[in-house]
């Protein structure tokens, strides 16, 4: 049964709209990505990316393999367009981990993202790249919600995002976004199996789904229990 009813964020999901995609994902994940960037309550202008994960035939050995398609470096959720994402083998964003020197040598890993990369048409690809990368989720949403910031920014945020989620949600101290902190989402989820998501420190939110409805309804209900908690104080 959908969940469509929300008091503090807006519902947007059109079914004819999505079915008249059919089972494209790219454009499913465009889709969802419009409608989260046009509730301002959800993320702000130019703020948040989000990702999707496809089978795509190497254009070389004609292997199937993985491709996450996520959106470059600036532009906005609300507009974005197949023009302002990136397409990069997953299998090589993930080997960057054996190449990894720490964190005081974060700087050179984004540009050794262009060498992951699978469309060549892609837009260059952000800091957050490898925090979408690094978890194996075929769609993730990564959103700046007000009140998760309200949550994310709070002396004892962990405490009270124990509260209002309990044991499925994850938590990560601020760190400047990086490889590094794409390596920590992945541990928290491995150390956390289960979670729906993950609230980044003073930053924001990861969500994620199987499918582009299933990623949308998760962070939609996760934004709202954290608007609900603070309704109530």
């Amino acid at each position: 049964m959908k969940v469509t009813t929300f008091q503090y964020v807006n519902y947007l999901w059109d079914d004819a709209k999505a079915a008249s995609l059919g089972d494209n994902q790219i454009e499913l994940f465009l889709y969802r990505s419009n409608i989260l960037g046009a509730d301002l309550r959800i993320t702000n202008y130019g703020g948040g990316n989000t990702s999707c994960k496809t089978i795509e035939k190497d254009p070389l050995t004609g292997e199937e393999l993985e491709v996450m398609w996520v959106k470059g470096s600036g532009g906005d959720i609300g507009t974005l367009t197949r023009k302002g994402i990136a397409g990069l083998y997953v299998d090589r964003l993930r080997d960057l981990k054996k190449v990894y020197r720490g964190v005081e040598h974060e700087d050179e890993m984004v540009a050794l993202f262009n060498h992951c990369i699978y469309d060549l048409d892609s837009k260059a690809p952000s800091i957050d790249t490898p925090l979408h990368g690094l978890l194996p989720f075929k769609h993730i949403d990564h959103l700046h919600p007000d009140a998760l910031i309200a949550v994310a920014a709070a002396k004892d945020g962990e405490a009270i995002t124990k509260e209002i989620w309990g044991d499925t949600m994850g938590w990560i101290p601020w760190q400047r976004p990086g490889f590094d902190l794409a390596l920590k989402l992945e541990k928290c989820l491995q150390d956390n199996p289960g979670i729906r998501g993950i609230v980044l420190g003073n930053h924001g939110l990861f969500t994620w789904g199987d499918t582009s409805y299933d990623c949308y309804i998760n962070s939609l209900e996760v934004i709202e229990a954290a608007s609900n908690n603070f309704a109530k104080l």
